[in-house]
């Protein structure tokens, strides 16, 4: 029982000296503690806080990003309608609207890169029973002989798809497509025609599926009403409809494009109608449909989308990963470090209070302090330093007592000089008893070394006068290094940015511009102080600083880099295209001080952009519209990715593209053609083929004609130099062929012709001679017995013999010249072939002009002449008697009402020479201007002549490969044109 008492007593006692124990700790470390349960519990505070509004915030994101992927779709869709009511404008403003017009605005609209995701853009015509053959005949005749409105049926109303652009790939198989024809497309167009508004059709198959990655599709119309009308009334509006222009789209292709990469940590579902079934789904981010999941997201929103008398509803929700990132673990970082700071304060001032119970004031002056301590009395002598002070002097403190501090580390100038007291600062700061802040100085340590130092004055005052003074000095050596290295960056900044070959920029945190270089002023040709005053508002075009101010801050919101591209003006007043880029700025702390960015002038690349551009439509143009048979063909399965219309038109206007070689054409058709192509295809080497037979089906009824191409298959290679396509060029020279073989045998016959005419042409050419030969000698005889008659009887002639007598030597002298001028005739024939020699104009005519038998008695004759071409390659005996015939010709046929001119010019038309004679003589009546040139024809008797002149210089002329040409007026004159082929 005593052991018991015993143990029960020390028990009592242990646990006794556990509390008193425990009671000395806390009063020991009283403030130890409270600061830990403090610190802790505001750490806790804060942490359920902060993640209270970690959950709103994320909460308010996801609805902020729900409603801008809302806002998205439903801007994209307004924006089609705008272009559909653009559409509408084009059709208000112009009577006709052709399928090439439609195509230019297309092209003008680029719908591609403006607004991707949309399928077409296209008009659909209101066709009504009775027109229907009227009108597939007309769409027939624009060159689409295959047209047919499809489905086909008997129905009280018909829209058929016309135009659609672009006009390839999928598009072609709804040309020709009656929508009215199908139940939710009809009733999107009845509502958009009753309404005059646009219509949004519910959910479709669209016809340009394939069958392949088929996707949801919808459609949005806007009505046309005939002769620009606005009808009030429904019955109006049902009378006039002339069609819808509209728009098909493939949900996914549209929703992509339209939420591409910025919407990526959010799912969004797109339902058909007021109600969200899985069988009105138009589209999803997803393959899992959350609205219909079992288990809902932590974050979902349901919204609407109503355009055109339909609506759409979203589901847009996001998993709890949505916006993850630092903020969100800010509440575990809170925590843990609050945890770590109360424990670390704990400690902290655990051991603090240790250390002040140790040695409160030694340890706090000398082991704590990180600068130079020394305190001195009235006199200067240092009566204290600290281990700080002693490794920055290289004194002790016995050593530093000896003489005042000022002749110890401050009693020279860096350069060796003297610094009396008298001149320091430290000591007008003793001597007046004012107190001295961060003074920058140079002290002297006991090596005699320099070192910059930063010093404080502090006077402790007792009984109203001043008893120490304590100067804090702190080696600032590196800290004036690393500012003179900040400075000598800085210029080396400024000289490598007013050299670079770029204009370099700078803005602070708000957006205000502080730097630009010497190159920004060259091309604005102000100042700096006005570049920076003036920033981007005065150095950029009106309409391209809004567009950068709206970038500019979007992307200082996000501190991230940007990049766009401007119009800035030049000094000289010009705009240049510039490709501005900016580069977000960080201090030492990672705090955000704004932009740094360059600008280069890339005007001439956007010109050469344009250059390329309006070359590329050139090629295309060419392609389109260059009268050869133009197709590309694809490897490995030889399929036709190119035909131009030519191509098209020579099979039948059969579906080509799309479709390989095997497809489109049959073993007969592709004979020869298909082994061209695989070995072109097989060697890379080109294939040239001229007059290359080939069967053609050229009305797709089965009937092969034969027809002849020039041909080449080019292969074209790609970067690893093998083959990638082939394109096939072919010019028809069917007509050609045939001509030739029709000319061959023209040829032959005509050689045949030819030889029987140079038989005839010769026969009746030593005709002439023998009888022009042969006549002589009987003329001469004939006019030698009238002569010899006329002596004899010359005193019984009466006056009828003599009469007799005269009219029979005038038949002999017109017999003479008949046959001197059959002679001349042969003589032309036989000079054709006379070798040609440069003449001159004007020594012919000045040659000419001399004869006394052609002016004689008239000299009153005046000729002009122009000649502006001097020189021309003729036979001289045919040059001179073309131009004495039409000269003599102008002066014999003068009129007696005025005094004759003849103007003589030259010129040159092409490849001929034209000479040119014209008078102001008697002139020819038009109904005999026919005759003029016909052998022995006299159109004037009043003067001598034989009528073969103008027919020799025409036949001179003609034989030479020329031709004349006569323009006359009876009463007013003549002008003769004479064509020298050269």
């Amino acid at each position: 029982m005593k052991r018991l008492t015993i143990t029960v007593c020390r028990g009592i006692k242990r646990q006794h000296m556990t509390f008193a124990r425990l009671a000395q700790f806390l009063r020991d470390y009283f403030i130890a503690i409270f600061s830990f349960l403090l610190i802790f519990l505001l750490t806790l505070f804060t942490y359920f806080e902060t993640e209270k509004k970690a959950e709103e915030r994320n909460e308010k994101m996801f609805q902020i990003r729900a409603g801008q992927a809302t806002e998205a779709i439903e801007k994209r869709l307004h924006d089609y309608v705008q272009i559909l009511v653009g559409a509408k404008a084009l059709f208000l403003a112009s009577d006709t609207i052709t399928r090439s017009d439609w195509q230019a605005y297309y092209r003008m609209l680029e719908l591609e890169k403006n607004y991707p995701g949309i399928q077409g853009f296209g008009y659909a015509q209101v066709v009504r029973p009775q027109q229907l053959d009227v009108h597939e005949q007309q769409i027939r005749n624009e060159g689409f002989p295959e047209y047919k409105v499809h489905p086909e049926g008997a129905r009280a109303l018909y829209a058929a798809i016309i135009y659609l652009e672009p006009f390839t790939g999928r598009n072609l198989r709804a040309f020709g497509y009656d929508m009215f024809s199908e139940p939710v497309r009809q009733s999107a167009m009845r509502i958009a025609r009753d309404t005059r508004q646009p219509a949004l059709s519910g959910k479709v198959r669209l016809v340009q599926e394939t069958g392949r990655d088929e996707q949801a599709g919808f459609l949005i119309y806007l009505p046309i009403y005939r002769n620009n009308a606005n009808p009030e009334s429904i019955q109006e509006r049902q009378r006039l409809i002339k069609g819808f222009v509209y728009s098909p789209f493939r949900a996914k292709d549209l929703m992509t494009a339209v939420l591409n990469d910025n919407y990526q940590d959010i799912d969004v579902e797109v339902y058909d109608g007021a109600e969200m079934h899985k069988a009105s789904l138009l589209f999803s981010t997803d393959t899992t449909l959350y609205y219909h999941a079992p288990h809902r997201r932590p974050f979902s929103k349901a919204s609407t989308i109503t355009l055109g008398n339909h609506t759409w509803r979203l589901y847009i929700s996001a998993g709890g990963n949505f916006s993850r990132g630092a903020d969100s673990e800010l509440p575990n970082f809170i925590l843990l470090g609050g945890s770590i700071i109360s424990l670390l304060m704990f400690f902290i001032i655990w051991s603090l209070s240790n250390t002040r119970r140790s040695n409160r004031l030694k340890q706090t002056i000398t082991d704590n302090a990180t600068a130079a301590l020394f305190i001195i009395d009235p006199k200067g002598y240092c009566t204290f330093m600290n281990p700080a002070a002693e490794e920055l002097t290289g004194y002790n403190f016995a050593e530093i007592q000896q003489q005042p501090l000022h002749n110890l580390i401050h009693y020279k100038h860096p350069d060796g000089s003297p610094f009396p007291l008298s001149e320091c600062p430290i000591g007008h700061a003793l001597a007046k008893q004012e107190h001295l802040r961060a003074h920058e100085d140079v002290f002297v340590r006991k090596d005699g070394s320099f070192f910059d130092v930063s010093c404080v004055v502090q006077h402790i005052v007792e009984h109203g006068s001043v008893s120490y003074t304590i100067i804090e000095v702190r080696d600032i050596t590196d800290e004036k290094r690393a500012q003179q290295a900040i400075i000598e960056s800085e210029a080396r900044f400024r000289t490598m940015a007013d050299n670079a070959p770029v204009k370099i920029w700078m803005s602070d945190e708000w957006g205000q511009c502080v730097y630009v270089n010497k190159q920004w002023e060259i091309f604005s040709g102000r100042s700096f102080r006005a570049c920076v005053e003036g920033g981007w508002r005065d150095a950029l075009l009106g309409e391209d600083y809004d567009t950068f101010v709206d970038i500019y801050k979007t992307m200082a919101a996000q501190k991230a880099p940007f990049r766009l591209e401007l119009r800035m003006w030049r000094h000289d007043g010009a705009s240049r295209w510039v490709v501005n880029t900016g580069n977000p700025r960080f201090g030492v702390n990672g705090e955000f001080l704004g932009y740094i960015g360059s600008v280069i002038d890339i005007t001439e690349i956007k010109q050469a952009e344009r250059k390329i551009k309006e070359n590329a439509e050139l090629l295309q143009k060419l392609f389109l519209e260059v009268p050869a048979v133009v197709g590309l063909i694809r490897a490995p399965e030889m399929q036709y990715v190119l035909a131009n219309p030519p191509y098209r038109q020579l099979y039948g206007n059969r579906p080509l593209v799309g479709k390989t070689i095997y497809e489109v054409h049959s073993e007969q058709e592709g004979r020869g053609f298909f082994n061209r192509l695989k070995e072109v295809f097989a060697t890379g080497i080109p294939f040239v083929g001229n007059e290359m037979p080939r069967m053609i089906d050229r009305h797709n009824d089965g009937k092969l004609v034969q027809e002849y191409f020039n041909l080449v298959n080019q292969p074209l290679l790609d970067s690893k130099g093998m083959v990638e396509a082939v394109l096939v060029f072919a010019v028809e020279v069917t007509e050609l062929v045939n001509a030739r073989k029709e000319l061959l045998a023209k040829n032959d016959e005509l050689r045949d012709k030819n030889d029987e005419l140079l038989r005839i042409n010769n026969d009746l050419d030593n005709f002439v001679y023998t009888a022009s030969h042969d006549l002589k000698s009987p003329i001469a005889n004939m006019e030698g017995l009238v002569a010899l008659l006329r002596d004899m009887l010359q005193d019984k002639l009466g006056a009828d013999d003599v009469q007799v007598l005269d009219m029979v030597q005038g038949a002999i002298n017109k017999l003479k010249s008949t046959i001197a001028d059959l002679a001349e005739i042969t003589k032309v024939q036989k000079g054709l072939q006379s070798a040609a020699e440069p003449l001159s104009f004007a020594d012919m005519l000045k040659e000419i002009t001399a004869e006394a038998d052609l002016l004689g008695k008239d000299a009153e004759v005046t000729i002009h002449t122009d000649l502006q071409v001097k020189h021309i390659l003729y036979a001289r005996k045919n040059l001179r008697s073309i131009l004495y015939n039409l000269v003599s010709n102008a002066i014999k046929y003068r009129s007696p009402e005025r005094a004759p001119q003849v103007r003589i010019s030259t010129c040159r038309q092409g490849d001929y020479v034209v000479l040119e004679v014209e008078d102001n003589g008697l002139g020819i009546r038009k109904e005999q201007q026919h005759k003029l040139f016909s052998m022995f024809k006299r159109l004037h008797t009043h003067v001598e002549g034989t009528g073969i002149g103008l027919y020799i210089v025409k036949r001179i002329i003609e034989n030479n490969g020329g031709r004349i040409e006569v323009e006359s007026e009876l009463g007013k004159g003549t002008r003769f044109k004479v064509y020298f082929k050269q």
